[in-house]
């Protein structure tokens, strides 16, 4: 039983690191931060926070940044902080012109590759923001888009469309791309994955 046991989590692991959607999520704050994509390993939902139209509205960051993905992240973050000392990350679900939210998470006792996540697909591209691809892959080159003083354009779901539209635009190999949102410089480096 305990050979069947060892053979399944090793088979595991090697079909883990093979594929291409499993990514390593960053700590950022203390926090593991799950965008666009979900862990792997058990979690128990401690609850749900979300961005009010007031928190909106006081938030210098948000304000000024129109609702940029940074400055709303690094807010669901200090707000998860101030509430659940215990959390070990949040899945963040940020919608363009919404309510953008997260769910705190706790990993179960035990728990091994916390920071493994399923990177969703959108558009052909795996997409990864605040993590990097387990697998080996080739870098094939850079897209960038430039902050608006348009609020929808500004959100993490036009940006990122517009970045994935021009990787495939541009990089016609590319499987998936690798966004680094900030206030500052939107870029994604468009990549393809070997599998």
């Amino acid at each position: 039983m305990k050979k069947l046991l060892l053979a399944s989590i090793l088979l595991f692991s090697i079909n883990a690191t093979a594929q291409s959607n499993i990514a390593t999520v960053k700590k950022i704050q203390g926090l593991y931060i799950f965008s666009d994509n979900e862990p792997i390993s058990d979690y128990i939902v401690f609850g749900e926070i979300s961005i009010s139209t007031q928190d909106a509205q006081n938030d210098v960051d948000i304000k000024s940044s129109l609702g940029h993905y940074q400055a709303v992240r690094d807010f669901l973050i200090k707000k998860t902080r101030i509430s659940n000392s215990l959390a070990d990350g949040i899945i963040l679900s940020l919608v363009d012109g919404g309510t953008d939210k997260a769910i705190i998470i706790k990993f179960k006792d035990n728990t091994t590759n916390k920071d493994y996540a399923k990177v969703n697909r959108q558009k052909g591209l795996y997409t990864f923001i605040d993590c990097e691809p387990l697998s080996k892959y080739q870098n094939l080159g850079s897209v960038s888009f430039k902050n608006t003083l348009s609020f929808s354009s500004n959100q993490y779901g036009g940006v990122k469309d517009v970045l994935i539209k021009k990787s495939l635009k541009e990089y016609n190999g590319a499987n998936g791309i690798i966004l680094q949102l900030s206030r500052g410089s939107n870029t994604g480096d468009a990549i393809l994955i070997k599998e």
